[in-house]
């Protein structure tokens, strides 16, 4: 299909999108994805946090140059599960980025 124009800018673009599982046995399929891309989206699980191979995947795209968007996704488990105050979530949601930030 065809790129649609984007503003009053007149310049197109296409994006392409791929995915890539952040678990450890998928570490080539990241490596790989990370040499062909030019930004990353890094998605993290709300309750599960930054674990250990959220940080290789962060050491990965920054040793292949690419710009990081951290996405927190699952933020309704925070709330029905957990059954977190909207405090205790900001607190949560806080020590996310903090612990990304600290893998950059």
């Amino acid at each position: 299909p065809e790129p649609e124009e984007a503003g009053d800018s007149g310049k197109k673009y296409v994006v392409n999108l791929i995915d890539s599982p952040g678990h450890v046995d998928f570490c080539s399929e990241v490596s790989s994805a990370a040499r062909v891309a030019d930004g990353a989206l890094l998605v993290v699980d709300a309750v599960e946090g930054v674990c250990v191979q959220t940080r290789a995947v962060v050491r990965q795209a920054l040793g292949e140059k690419l710009k990081l968007c951290l996405v927190i996704n699952k933020l309704d488990r925070l709330i029905q599960e957990l059954k977190l105050s909207p405090a205790e979530a900001h607190l949560r949601l806080l020590k996310i980025v903090h612990d990304v930030n600290g893998a950059v």
